[in-house]
């Protein structure tokens, strides 16, 4: 997974340029067309630029498109202006209620701290947000960071203002005192510790309930397969990459981002990268293991009114994913 000041002007400008772009047609029979991938900002996607940075991935293979929250990204996949996208566990679900038929390729990561609630001075302790703003994203992840915020809390959605925001407004906001607390991500959790805030709640306190995901359109998944095959195995090719060279892979996402290679490392300290063996185990057999976790995200989007039966995300998993992402 409201709207927002300025989302209609870049979701318009961003998504017509994606659809000006050559487009892959069901049927397509042209293996040079690029897969088009949908990202936004996060360290756990970063792997993903530094696979075609180094030429892993390169652009005759995957035109990959940064947008500016992951909002937009979620749209650029629905409306099918992106063939893959790189979205959450719970965004996969919200629109596979949609009706949309798709494929989990890959998990990406899974957050260990990255995740955080982020507050002012003021608010020193999760009691102290009785009363209190809180900005969240315009995603369902924003929602179930809420829900298991305000149960550690021991509060409920009526003792919060829920302002719901793009991740890429949080800084603003913070500047203007439009807010007293806010559930984000980086690279906006370390921008608005710059700011002076301070965690109160992360996701190293609910661990294996918030995965990144590669999506991919089925039809697509069908039709190109070899083609989003690689994109899996230049993944973890390039995770290979940055284990043998992390202080060149750090100097080189760093530079990307704009920050130093100590500030990434520090980014990517509350996420965890699943191995190709882990990913087997999460997605892949007879038995995957994301289907517990999915569960009790469901259950937390029912409560919340964010769907309205039980969404299974075994259809869009792939019994014989071995095939698919090992060389």
């Amino acid at each position: 997974m409201a709207t927002m000041e300025g989302r209609g002007f870049y979701r318009g400008a961003l998504i017509a340029l994606l659809l000006a772009l050559p487009l892959l047609s069901s049927c397509s029979k042209e293996p040079a067309t690029p897969l088009r991938i949908a990202s936004s900002p996060w360290p756990g996607y970063e792997p993903l630029y530094l696979a075609q940075q180094i030429g892993y991935l390169p652009e005759s293979k995957a035109n990959i498109f940064e947008l500016p929250s992951s909002d937009i990204t979620l749209e650029a996949f629905r409306n099918r202006s992106a063939d893959m996208a790189t979205l959450t566990l719970d965004e996969a679900m919200d629109l596979l209620q949609g009706g949309v038929r798709l494929r989990i390729v890959m998990v990406l990561d899974t957050s260990n701290g990255a995740d955080a609630v982020m507050a002012t001075p003021q608010v020193k302790t999760l009691a102290d947000l009785k009363g209190k703003r809180i900005g969240i994203l315009n995603i369902p992840l924003g929602v179930y960071m809420l829900s298991r915020t305000l149960d550690a809390a021991k509060l409920t959605r009526a003792d919060v203002e829920v302002l719901p925001s793009a991740e890429n407004k949080h800084e603003e906001m913070y500047r203007q005192g439009k807010a007293d607390a806010f559930i984000t991500f980086d690279p906006f959790k370390t921008r608005l510790a710059d700011l002076g805030a301070h965690v109160i709640f992360d996701s190293s306190r609910i661990p294996n309930e918030i995965f990144d995901l590669m999506l991919v359109h089925e039809d697509v998944y069908q039709n190109r397969r070899e083609d989003v095959c690689n994109v899996a195995r230049q993944w973890f090719r390039t995770q290979a990459y940055m284990k043998q060279s992390p202080d060149e892979a750090a100097a080189s996402i760093g530079k990307r981002l704009g920050v130093s290679a100590t500030e990434y490392t520090a980014m990517v300290s509350g996420i965890k990268t699943p191995t190709l063996q882990d990913n087997l185990e999460l997605i892949g057999g007879v038995s995957p293991s994301i289907l517990a976790p999915a569960k009790r995200l469901n259950e937390v989007m029912l409560r919340e009114g964010q769907t309205k039966a039980f969404v299974d995300v075994k259809p869009a998993l792939d019994a014989e994913l071995a095939v698919c992402i090992s060389d």
